[in-house]
């Protein structure tokens, strides 16, 4: 099935550990750069991934219009910024993906 550019989304995903002692910290950075996300445009929808068993882990999972506001909105001067601080905060092994998304329900409703 060809989805319609209106059930087509982009999807990052960014998982990290914080380093000992840094868990609260990267949690408050996270909430402020989801807040900051939602400003921005093209932006759809965005998450706090949080992992407490076997290892303390944190991540976002933000959801875009396009990967150019994605990208736009990640080169920002504050997200440049936070990004930055995460990684002093943050172990090294960081995951970022990034995925086209297709919504079947979306696209049904919309061809219906």
């Amino acid at each position: 099935m060809d989805y319609p550019a209106e059930a087509t989304f982009y999807v990052r995903l960014s998982l990290m550990i914080p380093k000992p002692g840094q868990e609260g910290r990267v949690s408050e950075i996270m909430e402020d750069l989801l807040a900051f996300l939602r400003t921005q445009p093209g932006h759809v929808r965005g998450y706090k991934l949080v992992r407490t068993y076997p290892y303390a882990g944190i991540g976002r999972l933000t959801v875009w219009r396009s990967e150019q506001d994605a990208d736009n909105a990640a080169q920002t001067d504050h997200v440049l910024a936070v990004r930055s601080e995460l990684l002093q905060i943050t172990e090294e092994d960081h995951v970022e993906r990034a995925y086209t998304a297709y919504d079947p329900q979306l696209a049904e409703t919309l061809t219906s």
